[in-house]
């Protein structure tokens, strides 16, 4: 018998997740070796600016450290056939000590909105503190960075694309940025802002501070991407909101308890598909990364969205009709403002509630910042679009009327509807002599018709005290108009699911589409879900197997899946 002492592998800390490389947690004599043995073909590089510079104003690529030479890690990276993308922090990073900042400008600790420090748990177990971005010094630091960064670029011929990184967390539902502050070293900008958007003496209402506060953050994040965007020029390629998986403080709380489990990952992780926000795991233990969740990453974002997103500013344009791309059925409408959301929510509603429990997460969240990404993406009338009334603008007055016209269907919930707003529907209707028919149904509701489009306006203020069924009835009773063609999946507590869809290729011309189910069970517990497909559905392929069982039956799937099992369904779909 003999003892042999385990080679150590930091795979999991170098490549920490969706295809993530940090090459400062190694030695560059071995960049070759970790590239070679990563067997993905594109490569994520995040900059990370307090490596190459300790103090702000003097930067290093490779005048004194090899592992920052950037242009000698994308020469190996290309001989060994792996397309470098490099990721630029625009906001505080949480996964970098300091949230990236360079040691001597990390001075004033920014809070959340719960007035706390925030507090990161990184995938080696390491606390991550994040400092303010509103103090003039950081901004002034990061702008002599992207500079040296750019001009460092383009002496060295480096030509791969740079995006910049708005980094941000999910609490309770909702996208945070960590640019928020709340600290002193915001409150004292802000103050220096305010003082010259309001009159001498003037008192602002909760609201309107709100708003100022919306604005002040924007301008600032907007200089920092601008400096990126000049600095580094043609290799700039845009904006990408990433949403860091585990870090909210509730999650905080729940890694330093050890009471965290897979499941608080995972709907952190649909809900940034939903909403177009690139998920990353890379803060996730490395233990808690095993099984049914890192099965999911790769199938959902690492081999699908993520380089989708990176393939061109929007997760609609593909140009290969082989690639299987988000089933979105209803794309909701939720300004970003500053304000909005102290307004009546599809939450309130039970919008939610209802989508999740029928479609799962076949919708698309879209928000001021990525209604251009949703434009002329896909025909008008292949979704229900929703907005709500008080974020009626020009801008979505005139896109709500343009997709009515081409033949898609709107649903605008006129609660908050300004005075303006409604004259204009009013006149709208009057001009092209459409038929408003009124029903009454748990409120007031107008359906308009022209051609193939449809208009529908609820009078959300007017529901009444309505339960959770209540609000599902309503909208079951109201969805079921559109005639939406869709599997509804039974029995799918505690179980993850996503759907996609594809054009059918030339052998697959008796389908118009083909759909693919991705079913995981991250419980402890055996799960069985059931299908009832109608003529239009059949199941076409069975793949990737781990512990379930599929069985089909005329009209009916059934899959049972053991913990950890997951299972991906190929549906044919045709008239």
């Amino acid at each position: 018998m003999t003892l042999t002492t385990p080679v150590p592998r930091d795979l999991d800390t170098v490549f920490p997740g969706e295809n993530w490389f940090f090459y400062w947690k190694t030695s560059a004599s071995l960049w070759r070796t970790k590239l070679q043995e990563f067997p993905g073909t594109r490569i994520i590089i995040p900059l990370n600016w307090s490596f190459h510079s300790d103090t702000g104003d003097q930067f290093d690529f490779d005048e004194h450290r090899p592992e920052t030479n950037l242009k000698k890690l994308v020469e190996i990276a290309k001989e060994v056939g792996k397309q470098v993308v490099f990721f630029l922090p625009l906001t505080p990073a949480p996964f970098l000590p300091n949230g990236g900042l360079p040691h001597l400008l990390a001075r004033g600790l920014a809070l959340n909105i719960e007035q706390m420090a925030y507090g990161i748990i990184d995938a080696d177990d390491n606390l991550i503190k994040i400092y303010s971005f509103f103090d003039p010094r950081v901004f002034e630091a990061f702008d002599r960075f992207v500079k040296k960064l750019g001009q460092y670029f383009a002496a060295n011929k480096i030509a791969e694309d740079v995006w910049g990184i708005r980094s941000g967390y999910f609490q309770d539902g909702q996208y945070r940025s960590f640019l928020e502050d709340s600290s002193k070293t915001f409150d004292s900008a802000f103050g220096r802002f305010l003082q010259g958007k309001k009159r001498e003496g003037e008192t602002l209402s909760p609201i309107e501070e709100k708003q100022f506060v919306f604005e002040f953050n924007k301008t600032v994040q907007d200089l920092y991407t601008t400096n990126a965007r000049e600095s580094i020029g043609a290799n700039f390629e845009g904006t990408l909101d990433v949403a860091f998986l585990g870090a909210s403080t509730s999650k905080f709380l729940k890694r330093l308890s050890g009471t965290i489990s897979t499941i608080d990952y995972t709907a952190e992780l649909y809900e940034s598909l939903a909403k177009d926000i690139i998920p990353s795991s890379v803060l996730i233990s490395h233990r808690m990364k095993k099984g049914v969740l890192t099965r999911e990453l790769n199938d959902l974002v690492a081999n699908s969205y993520l380089p989708a997103r990176l393939s061109a500013n929007s997760a609609y344009e593909y140009e290969d009709i082989s690639v299987f791309t988000p089933l979105s059925f209803f794309k909701v409408y939720e300004k970003i403002d500053g304000v909005s959301a102290m307004f009546q929510s599809w939450e309130h509603l039970g919008l939610w509630s209802y989508l999740h429990a029928n479609f799962g997460w076949s919708y698309k969240v879209i928000s001021s910042d990525t209604l251009k990404l949703h434009e002329n993406k896909s025909p008008y009338q292949e979704y229900v679009h929703l907005f709500h009334g008080h974020d009626v603008d020009r801008t979505l007055f005139n896109y709500m009327l343009k997709t009515f016209m081409n033949g898609g269907r709107v649903i605008l919930n006129r609660s908050g509807l300004s005075e303006e707003y409604a004259k204009r529907f009013e006149t709208f209707f009057l001009e092209n002599s459409l038929v408003v028919e009124k029903v009454n149904y748990k409120t007031q509701i107008q359906n308009i018709s022209l051609g193939e489009g449809r208009l529908i306006l609820i009078e959300g203020d007017n529901f009444g005290e309505m339960s959770v069924d209540d609000y599902a009835e309503f909208w079951k009773n109201i969805v079921e108009t559109f005639s939406l063609m869709h599997v509804p999946i039974q029995n799918v507590e505690g179980i993850d699911y996503y759907w996609r869809t594809r054009p059918s290729s030339t052998n697959e011309l008796k389908f118009e589409e083909v759909r693919r189910l991705s079913l995981y069970n991250p419980t402890s517990y055996r799960k069985k879900v059931k299908m009832n497909l109608s003529k239009n559905f059949v199941v076409y392929k069975v793949l990737d197997e781990i512990n379930v069982i599929v069985q089909t039956y005329p009209n009916e799937l059934e899959v049972e899946l053991s913990p950890e099992g997951s299972v991906i369904v190929d549906f044919g779909v045709f008239s």
